[in-house]
């Protein structure tokens, strides 16, 4: 067994949900209001979303019950990127938001 496994932090992750939940509201009015500015505003939650990613991969293991990334989550990724006019892109945005904050939590608290 590995002893050297890198570990993710609150401290580390916190801000970027932080980032992610001041956004959000502001993200889902511009697709209520039909605004292009919305897949602008969507690009920069997808960044944080990768960079938060980025922190996580390390630390978690290469089977999907170790991997701190939600199930599927590449694919419904990219499905984001491909549909982010679309206001069903937020929506799986948030899912994977969701997903990923309970599976960090999980590592976490072991």
């Amino acid at each position: 067994m590995d002893n050297s496994k890198t570990i993710v932090t609150k401290e580390q992750v916190m801000p970027y949900f932080d980032k992610w939940e001041s956004i959000k509201p502001e993200i889902q009015e511009l697709y209520d209001q039909k605004q292009s500015e919305a897949s602008e505003s969507m690009v920069a939650a997808i960044a944080n979303y990768e960079e938060l990613l980025g922190i996580c991969a390390p630390a978690g293991g290469s089977d999907r019950r170790t991997k701190m990334e939600p199930l599927n989550g590449e694919e419904r990724l990219q499905f984001i990127k491909d549909k982010v006019v679309s206001p069903f892109a937020l929506i799986q945005l948030n899912l994977l938001y969701t997903e990923l904050r309970k599976k960090i939590a999980r590592f976490i608290a072991n």
